[in-house]
């Protein structure tokens, strides 16, 4: 008769360790999704920070699983960002969208797709991690790290696109002289 380990269910073994910063990190990424849910006046500054964190989260995820990058797993993620910022960009094409420049903000729609950008690269980072911890079959083939990176990059190019073209939209508004202001 065989027995299983305890940290084992259902024939498969269970993560042993998930760090606590995993929990806050992850409060804090609903938090910042949710609130994209909500109209919102945000400063032009602010585009930079999501795809900042995406591509930080993004680089070290895939380090932290797979070694360095080849020429295939960045020729996956250049077309998976070059995707997803075309998707990120046609999202918010319709948004109709206030802006002050002489404030430097943009009014904006509450919208869901950060939300899910959010979720879904939480949940793939987790999958990829458990895989990992597990020895699955299927993470340790040869098209695993250019798929992940693919996903990844793809991520990041939908919070990038549609930012850059918040940005854009912002920059076609002619900033009003000192003369029209009065």
């Amino acid at each position: 008769m065989l027995v299983q380990p305890q940290s084992c269910r259902y024939g498969v073994p269970a993560m042993t360790h998930i760090p606590a910063y995993v929990y806050c990190l992850f409060l804090l990424l609903i938090w910042m999704g949710v609130s994209r849910c909500l109209p919102r006046t945000v400063r032009i500054e602010r585009l930079a920070i999501m795809p900042i964190i995406m591509v930080v989260l993004g680089i070290r995820g895939f380090e932290g699983l797979f070694s360095q990058p080849t020429l295939l797993d960045l020729l996956l993620a250049a077309v998976g960002l070059g995707i997803g910022m075309a998707v990120g960009w046609r999202h918010v094409s319709a948004w109709k969208i206030g802006v002050d420049r002489t404030k430097g903000a943009l009014s904006l729609p509450g919208d869901i797709m950060m939300l899910v950008i959010i979720l879904a690269t939480f949940a793939f980072e987790f999958l990829l991690h458990a895989a990992a911890e597990m020895h699955a079959a299927w993470f340790s083939a040869p098209a695993a790290p250019p798929l992940a990176a693919a996903i990844w990059a793809g991520f990041i190019g939908m919070t990038l696109g549609r930012n850059l073209h918040l940005l854009s939209r912002y920059m076609s508004v002619p900033e009003r002289s000192a003369d029209q202001l009065g």
